[in-house]
């Protein structure tokens, strides 16, 4: 099993990839000259432009969570400063709040 620094940088790097392959996607698509094919392009867009805005809130989270882990308090909440359980981090590597702060 992985430890946490490497499961937080192998996730930082599969996102970083994400947010390039949207960003070459949005920038190298040409645009119809029909309306019709116009206004479904924009749907597109505005899907991919709302991934890469989920994904990059979650490299600030990653950032946040490696920072954490350099001084000691990675896995701990920071409302309760209680300690997060495995099974959450498992899920949310970089989850802030315990399950019960969380709620």
């Amino acid at each position: 099993m992985m430890d946490w620094k490497e499961q937080l940088l192998l996730l930082q790097h599969e996102l970083k990839n994400r947010v390039e392959k949207i960003d070459k996607d949005l920038h190298s698509r040409m645009t119809s000259a029909k309306f019709s094919e116009q206004v479904v392009e924009g749907q597109n867009d505005e899907v991919l432009l709302n991934l890469k805005n989920e994904a990059e809130q979650e490299l600030e989270q990653i950032e946040h969570a490696l920072l954490k882990l350099e001084n000691g308090r990675f896995g701990h909440c920071e409302k309760c400063h209680g300690k997060i359980s495995e099974e959450r981090l498992h899920a949310v590597p970089f989850a802030t709040l315990c399950k019960k702060c969380a709620a």
